[in-house]
């Protein structure tokens, strides 16, 4: 039986807040992405749980992500996911104060990955 991947459970809980969020702030969701919910969801079951969840805390703790959940966000979910999946984390009203430090974050987690990758 699949275990139940809480990253996934975040992914969803994101793409139906971020929904709603860009519906109350009337801003439209990315037009290059089409089925922007599904697209979240996709994205984060690219990584394992335990990796997205390292990954999370990253952005909004001074947490490290791991030598694996560097290569998973690297070789698995790549720059356009984690890029879309920062931004909806933000968008939510329980994360946006914390955008302009998240978002930084995010790609210094990114470029940290990055070079651990080029290392392997």
């Amino acid at each position: 039986m699949a275990k139940f991947n809480i990253f996934i459970m975040v992914a969803l809980i994101l793409a139906s807040g971020v929904m709603a969020s860009l519906a109350q702030k009337k801003i439209s969701r990315p037009k290059h992405v089409p089925g922007y919910p599904l697209h979240l969801l996709h994205c984060a079951r690219r990584v394992e749980d335990e990796c997205g969840k390292e990954i999370f805390l990253g952005m909004f703790e001074k947490l490290p992500v791991s030598k694996k959940c560097c290569l998973q966000l690297i070789k698995k979910m790549g720059k356009t996911c984690h890029d879309d999946l920062d931004k909806a984390i933000v968008h939510l009203p329980k994360y946006s104060s914390r955008a302009s430090k998240a978002i930084p974050k995010g790609n210094r987690i990114w470029h940290k990955c990055a070079l651990v990758a080029q290392h392997i």
